[in-house]
């Protein structure tokens, strides 16, 4: 029955590659766990991480996965600087920032609570009153004007 378990676990893990990052995370913000299958480190933290992102596989806002640095992920982990294992990082899928708290459920749970899907500056989906304002502004605002603030 345990193996059973494992394997359905398994099943529902979503390990993030560079075929199938743009769809997975569209519109969400994500909690990524960049490891490595022969990380000692990794493989302690395995069954906590699957269990958020089975806690978590429904969510219309937040995206819970795992890329294989070693496999079909490493395009990603280059792109993203992971240097070491694990590296788990968050946020707008497009400018990750390295997650700095606790590595077991209870923090990763609670970390993960809080987390709100990005500003959609096409729609404004998800954007505070003051991300409207600054869209608005930025939107109307001369190419000169711009350009300086770059």
């Amino acid at each position: 029955m345990k193996l059973l378990f494992l394997l359905i676990a398994q099943a529902s893990a979503l390990t993030l590659t560079p075929d199938n990052w743009d769809t997975s995370v569209a519109g969400k913000t994500v909690f990524v766990k960049f490891f490595a299958p022969w990380c000692g480190h990794c493989k302690k933290m395995k069954p906590v991480w699957d269990k958020l992102m089975e806690q978590y596989e429904d969510s219309e806002t937040v995206l819970i996965g795992d890329v294989d640095c070693v496999g079909s992920g490493k395009p990603l982990c280059d792109e993203v600087g992971v240097q070491g294992f694990p590296t788990i990082k968050y946020g707008d899928p497009d400018n990750l920032e390295a997650y700095q708290g606790g590595r077991d459920f209870d923090a990763l749970d609670e970390f993960a609570k809080v987390l709100e899907p990005p500003c959609n500056v096409n729609t404004l989906e998800h954007c505070s009153v003051e991300d409207k304002v600054l869209i608005d502004d930025l939107s109307t605002a001369p190419l000169e004007y711009i350009k300086n603030l770059l």
